[in-house]
């Protein structure tokens, strides 16, 4: 994976990016991600801080703190999977995120993806946000239907899959479709998702399951909030 660095005019050499001052679009339990100051097509995640220092600082449990990736296990785990879906399908994954790089920070290494982005031009609505926006429909169902039967024919090993891991999208080739930006990856310390490919199959299959489970519940809480079926 190549070192992605800004132009030359913006940042001196070897200089680390300084990342607070750059818009934030997204805050996760592990990451914050931010706009890409060059490349409005790129966005830069970095891990938060105070989630360092708990998990791998000085007061973390031992075999935390001798891990040799420590906070970068994470950016590891997505850079493996998406070039090992690369390499068996040829092509980068249309619906995963595409990773571009790495870049140093002043908090850190920061992984550098695409910015996913919907028909608007904006940053592409999660299928949560459309859930709970009443937008998630017989058209967008069949759309994440694609994506989940994709992703579980794929050799892709994931983490978890939830509506806020995935966001609508437009292309002129592809139309409307869904894309995962977040959950891949193995977690486990001894990897039986990437050695045996029945056992990521299972494990993604009971995972799509959760996924409408947690879609279904999340539809009722919508219904619930405007009183639908309410006497």
């Amino acid at each position: 994976m190549l070192l992605h660095r800004l132009a030359p005019q913006t940042i001196a050499m070897n200089t680390p990016l300084s990342i607070q001052s750059l818009k934030q679009v997204a805050i996760g339990n592990f990451r914050t991600v931010y706009e890409h100051p060059e490349d409005r097509n790129l966005l830069i995640k970095v891990v938060r801080p105070e989630v360092c220092e708990k998990r791998w600082g000085s007061g973390a449990p031992w075999l935390d703190r001798r891990r040799r990736l420590k906070q970068y296990t994470l950016f590891f785990r997505e850079i493996h999977e998406y070039l090992a879906t690369c390499a068996s399908a040829g092509t980068p994954p249309w619906f995963a995120q595409k990773i571009t790089g790495l870049i140093e920070t002043d908090l850190g290494i920061g992984l550098v993806t695409e910015a996913v982005r919907g028909r608007d031009g904006n940053l592409a609505p999660t299928l949560r946000g459309m859930i709970a926006e009443g937008r998630f429909n017989d058209q967008e169902e069949a759309a994440l239907q694609r994506c989940v039967d994709a992703l579980v024919e794929s050799e892709l090993v994931i983490a978890d899959l939830h509506p806020g891991n995935f966001v609508y999208t437009y292309s002129e080739d592809r139309g409307d479709y869904f894309v995962l930006i977040d959950g891949i990856g193995s977690t486990t310390a001894i990897p039986t998702k990437i050695w045996f490919r029945r056992v990521n199959l299972m494990s993604k299959r009971s995972k799509v399951q959760k996924l409408y489970r947690r879609i279904a519940k999340e539809r009722m809480k919508r219904e619930k909030s405007l009183g639908v079926g309410a006497k």
